[in-house]
């Protein structure tokens, strides 16, 4: 080998490559020609009519390279059309040959001023928004990128790179943009019907279907973990309705009906905690909270008494066979336990009071009463309930015994149990 030829070896194998590395070079020397390939291939000698053939294929063989690595993501605007024999065909071989990087890109960029209408004008600026996006420079990615958006519309992977160099940028407004436009693109993406009966162009859209659909899933994720995590009720809402909207099926559903829930709750929205508490209860009854919400809000706005009824029952069945969160202690899982139960419980004695069935009535707030022991807002309720039930049903003394329990925690309470106790004793004679 020549020391000519030496250097150029050598210089091939350090030149970078945009994104593709071809494996044959051709080199004149006077009237010498010589094929360069990779190290291990052997040097050849040829002729004039040879190299010839082989500058063809060494063209053909670097435009198929390029053209496979973008054509799994790319519209048919990112395809190369090679003609031979024309200048557009020329300016590509030309290209090929050339093994220095920043020159290639700059043969690119030539290329698309001089022949702007190109077949291949696509691959050319999908060439040089990737390698301004290697190289670090985001301006010039984001402009090759848009260039590739106006030959293209639904271009996810034009946009996906912007979107790369916003965020390395930290442009916020590129960033809002790209994100924007690239979830827009990738829901055209995997709604778009299959076109045509071309494999080739089938295997291109499966390509690009799958990868809309991996950045949507990227996306909705993101969404949801911000909103899980976001402190502020509002913010979360405003996370959970972008979640929605992405992906109205969302895999995480039934944890973001449940985060509206909890949110609306904060904000002291009851109208709106009820709606989100029923969307919650439509797919999981599992949620004791959830469903002591709405039990209650239609036991206060006396409503509903069959839904009170259905939630209370489900209520205790829950806390009876549910296991302790690891979040509690034992201590605080046995007070959750109780107070649900015996809301649970006294809710459902209400109504049949309401309902007049004093027996079931007396039943369920007998279960109430101990596991209210020690509240203070909701025993005296209890107590009351049981003395008016026991009334109703000539349990006299009885009726008394729960009436007398009430004077103690005085205001509407006392005063209800003093007059009803007083007519007792008027009416029946019952020893107080």
């Amino acid at each position: 080998m020549t020391a000519d030829s030496h250097v150029e070896a050598s210089s091939y194998a350090r030149a970078r490559t945009m994104l593709t590395r071809p494996s044959i070079r051709v080199a004149a020397r006077q009237n010498t020609y010589r094929l360069y390939s990779i190290p291990q291939y052997l040097l050849v000698q040829l002729g004039p009519k040879g190299v010839r053939l082989l500058r063809r294929c060494s063209l053909l063989t670097y435009l198929i390279m390029a053209l496979l690595v973008h054509t799994a993501v790319a519209g048919v605007n990112k395809k190369l059309i090679v003609k031979p024999d024309t200048p557009e065909g020329n300016f590509l071989e030309l290209i090929s040959l050339e093994t220095d990087y920043d020159k290639r890109l700059a043969l690119i960029g030539q290329f698309t001023v001089m022949f702007p209408k190109s077949e291949s004008i696509g691959w050319a600026f999908s060439q040089i928004q990737d390698a301004n996006l290697r190289d670090g420079h985001w301006d010039n990615a984001i402009q090759a990128g848009d260039k590739l958006l106006e030959l293209d519309s639904d271009d996810l992977e034009a946009a996906r790179v912007n979107l790369q160099a916003a965020r390395s940028k930290e442009d916020k407004a590129l960033i809002k943009k790209y994100t924007e436009l690239s979830e827009g693109i990738a829901l055209r993406v995997v709604k778009a019907p299959v076109i045509g009966d071309d494999p080739d162009e089938a295997a291109t859209q499966k390509k690009r279907e799958e990868l809309a659909s991996g950045l949507l899933a990227q996306r909705e994720y993101a969404l949801y973990d911000q909103a899980l995590n976001a402190a502020d009720p509002r913010k979360k809402i405003a996370l959970l309705d972008q979640v929605l909207q992405l992906n109205p099926h969302t895999r995480y559903l039934n944890d973001v009906l449940l985060s509206y829930f909890l949110a609306y709750k904060q904000l002291n929205d009851a109208s709106k905690t009820l709606s989100a508490a029923e969307r919650v209860l439509q797919r999981d009854q599992s949620h004791e909270d959830v469903l002591l919400f709405v039990a209650d809000y239609h036991f206060r706005h006396q409503q509903e008494p069959r839904t009170v009824l259905e939630y209370c029952e489900k209520i205790v069945a829950l806390m009876n066979s549910k296991k302790k969160p690891a979040a509690l202690s034992e201590t605080e899982w046995s007070h959750q336990k109780a107070l649900y139960s015996g809301l649970a419980h006294y809710m459902a004695g209400s109504v049949h009071v309401n309902d007049e069935q004093y027996e079931t009535a007396d039943r369920s707030l007998r279960l109430a009463l101990p596991l209210l022991q020690d509240n203070n807002t909701y025993l005296p309720a209890v107590l009351s309930s049981l003395g008016w039930t026991n009334y109703q049903m000539a349990r006299y003394s009885e009726a008394v015994r729960f009436y007398k329990q009430c004077l103690p925690y005085g205001g509407v309470y006392k005063e209800q149990a003093e007059k009803n106790l007083a007519a007792i004793k008027a009416e029946h004679n019952v020893e107080q």
